[in-house]
């Protein structure tokens, strides 16, 4: 057994570090179905026990082996049923040797018990703990674009402490769309459209919430894609999002109490839940998809509600942004075809760039084509996973023009004179 086991993580291996078989960009021989996790923080310990059952089916004739993210997790077992499973970490993956090989007919599942402490995906403060979009620091999982999956998230918080979780996602959505925060938050709420907006923290932010919300209705064609949307003001400086919950710095919060025509921030990460979570990228290549079409909406709305100086001056700055950057040698295509992880696939690039990028294209194609096309594709892919060849034939199709040259130019070419 522990022959076989040796050989097959030496395959491993080589896919690993072999020059161009990059395992981000390699399909997985089996697919996630659904995760089951359960989670109880310790504050005072920075820790987190967790349980994950990650229902799975093979997509090869004989699947003797799982390849898993788990970040730096300590793992304390893995069981098929009652049967312990072998296992290996490699860096932060798991390897697991399944006891009884699966296949393809077969829905299978393993659970796993583990540890998290703070890590750049898992933020640990004395009265609250937090997740930072990188799925993998809290639950071991197949954190990847284009694994998708449902979720079932239960959190036991001590009852003095609020919760807020992507407790359950119906349509198969990727990990780094999966997230919680708890802890000692003031709470509020109200109602925007049917929608509930819940705030945790301290912040006034209701009536701008909602009018962001109306505004990307309207101008996307689609309603807020759920039924409730959840503002968290936490330590420190993280802004992230998950499907339904957007993570804020308290200090932003704040701020807009002084100065609430500083919408920008909020905005955008309300922007992403159209395009990020209602609509994803198929894969890493073209995040600028869900980075630049929220920027770029962002600004859009702050035309709306103070002017076009106000855009005007936004896109500027989105502007200057990418000419430092390119003039830095920083330069890339927006549909980028080599990052294997989320982190090599963000940065400013892909907003900045692609915010410069579409106000180039509204003003090429006018307001009314440019809108008609982005409802246009909103519609057509909505809770679909999308590339940049999707979203350049709806704008195509709405222009009833060949836009191949504006695309070759901005977005698959590099780089831009």
């Amino acid at each position: 057994m522990k022959l076989a086991v040796s050989l097959w993580l030496a395959v491993v291996a080589q896919l690993h570090t072999g020059a161009r078989l990059d395992a981000a960009q390699l399909p997985h021989n089996y697919g996630v179905e659904q995760y089951e996790v359960a989670i109880t923080p310790d504050l005072a310990a920075k820790r987190i026990l967790g349980e994950v059952t990650i229902h799975f089916q093979s997509r090869i004739d004989r699947l003797d082996a799982l390849e898993l993210d788990a970040g730096d997790l300590e793992i304390a077992s893995v069981l098929d049923g009652a049967v312990r499973q072998w296992f290996e970490r490699k860096g932060r993956l798991l390897i697991v040797v399944l006891a009884t090989p699966a296949r393809p007919s077969e829905h299978r599942s393993i659970t796993i018990r583990y540890q998290a402490g703070p890590a750049k995906g898992l933020v640990f403060f004395p009265d609250q703990v937090y997740t930072s979009s990188f799925a993998s620091d809290w639950m071991v999982c197949s954190d990847r674009p284009d694994e998708r999956a449902i979720l079932r998230l239960a959190i036991a918080a001590p009852g003095n402490l609020k919760v807020a979780a992507t407790e359950r996602i119906d349509s198969p959505a990727p990990p780094y769309l999966y997230g919680f925060a708890v802890g000692a938050f003031d709470e509020s709420t109200s109602e925007v459209n049917g929608v509930k907006l819940r705030v945790l923290g301290r912040a006034s932010i209701s009536e701008l919430t909602g009018a962001a919300m109306r505004f990307l209705s309207e101008r996307t064609g689609k309603p807020y894609p759920g039924s409730t949307y959840t503002q968290v003001f936490v330590h420190g400086e993280a802004v992230g999002d998950a499907a339904g919950l957007t993570f804020l710095p308290e200090s932003y919060g704040e701020k807009l109490s002084k100065t609430p025509d500083d919408l920008w921030l909020l905005a955008r990460e309300l922007a992403r839940q159209w395009y990020g979570v209602a609509i994803t990228s198929r894969d890493w290549s073209d995040f600028w998809l869900s980075e630049g079409l929220s920027t770029f909406l962002a600004d859009a709305f702050l035309e709306q509600r103070f002017g076009k100086q106000r855009y005007e001056r936004e896109i500027e700055r989105s502007r200057q942004i990418y000419e430092t950057l390119k003039a830095d040698g920083k330069d890339r295509t927006l549909s980028y075809g080599d990052p294997e992880t989320r982190q090599q696939a963000g940065g400013e690039i892909p907003s900045h760039k692609g915010a410069w990028v579409l106000y180039q294209l509204r003003r090429q194609l006018t307001d009314e084509v440019f809108w008609r096309g982005l409802r246009l594709y909103t519609d057509k892919y909505w809770g679909r996973p999308v590339t940049t060849e999707d979203f350049e034939k709806s704008m195509a199709t709405a222009a009833r023009k060949d836009l191949t040259k504006f695309f070759d130019r901005w977005v698959t070419g590099c780089c831009t004179k």
